[in-house]
């Protein structure tokens, strides 16, 4: 049975969602918000949080072995399922020494990249049998759905099996064609590392780790890329450029060539995205789309990781997209409006050229 706290927090939640928020946000102080078209709004019917709300709250939801961690480390992500049809991933986290808390709306039904307004060359990018395929952005983006609409996509069209690794779990998938197997690190494996290994050990076709939380593993990663494997990975990081930098530059200089080679020989794709307010409501995903054609792998084996944008620049035949291409068509098409394609720019002059 539910306490009364949760309870409440389940109603609160509901409130939100029916008028299409995605993200709750809880702090000591404050009334809670939620985020609805990238904008943040008070719920001014609601009492203003106080600390014994927000500590009562991580009792109902955490278990003891949670609660130490969340005392130990200051900050907790996990999933919770208030009823079959109405889970969410949450953060429960320490800021000017009080605990506040974040719940994000986990829909049940698994999203497919026509479902999401994705760029038709995913689907193609989805049919690669082995390699590295990055998914970047800030948080909020939607790394994680376009990542679950991938893998949806090879579940219903091929045989594979599929395992996840995520802390913690979100989409629960059903097989179709394929067999998939999600792992929860601190649940199901001990770590990040030691669910890679198995991986190995079970001869994975497809891997979709949520993130790499130690650059240490990334060789580890890159060579199950390397072999016969599909890896699939989140990275935060607001261009392609960006999330391959992010990959490079956290080793030394002596170690930097052998990641280099490793990833020019492993990466298919980089789809980076950021989340903007639609025309009508709701939102949609602006996207940039690398494909790891000789030019990029040759700049990313030589160390020009500078020379990757206009490398896309020229490269519209080999199905690259960049940020501004994209963000001029959906404004030309009235997706999104010409201020908040020209406010997310990356060149403005080149973007106001494009809407001409």
């Amino acid at each position: 049975m539910l306490s009364s706290q949760t309870l409440l927090i389940k109603d609160i939640l509901i409130d939100a969602i029916k008028i299409g928020a995605a993200d709750l946000h809880f702090s000591v102080g404050n009334k809670p918000v939620y985020k609805i078209n990238g904008k943040w709004v008070i719920m001014e019917e609601r009492e203003i949080i106080d600390q014994d709300f927000i500590s009562n709250l991580s009792m109902s939801l955490l278990d003891q072995a949670q609660q130490e961690k969340l005392k130990q480390n200051k900050e907790i992500f996990f999933s919770y399922d208030f009823e079959r049809d109405l889970r969410f991933k949450i953060n429960v986290f320490y800021q000017r020494g009080f605990l506040s808390a974040t719940f994000r709306h986990i829909p049940m039904k698994i999203p497919t990249i026509d479902g999401l307004g994705l760029n038709p060359i995913i689907k193609k990018i989805a049919d690669y049998k082995k390699g590295l395929i990055l998914i970047s952005g800030p948080f909020g983006s939607g790394r994680s759905s376009t990542a679950a609409a991938i893998i949806e996509e090879i579940n219903l069209k091929r045989k594979q099996y599929i395992i996840t690794i995520e802390q913690p779990i979100e989409y629960i998938f059903t097989n179709k064609e394929s067999i998939i197997e999600q792992r929860e690190v601190g649940i199901d494996t001990n770590s990040f590392e030691d669910a890679l290994k198995y991986f190995q050990e079970e001869d994975g076709d497809i891997l979709f780790l949520e993130a790499v939380p130690d650059i240490k593993l990334w060789p580890l990663v890159l060579e199950i890329a390397n072999g016969s494997a599909l890896v699939i990975t989140t990275i935060n990081s607001d261009t392609s450029s960006g999330a391959i930098s992010s990959v490079v530059d956290g080793f030394s200089s002596l170690d930097q060539a052998r990641i280099r080679d490793l990833l020019s020989n492993a990466l298919k794709a980089v789809i980076c995205q950021k989340t903007l307010p639609r025309v009508g409501g709701g939102s949609i995903a602006a996207q940039e789309i690398l494909m790891a054609n000789d030019a990029i792998k040759s700049s990313i084996k030589s160390g020009n990781l500078n020379q990757i944008q206009n490398v896309m620049q020229l490269s519209k035949k080999d199905g690259m997209v960049t940020f501004d291409f994209n963000l001029a068509e959906l404004a030309r098409n009235r997706r999104i409006n010409t201020d908040d394609a020209l406010s997310n720019a990356t060149d403005k002059k080149l973007l106001e050229s494009l809407l001409q």
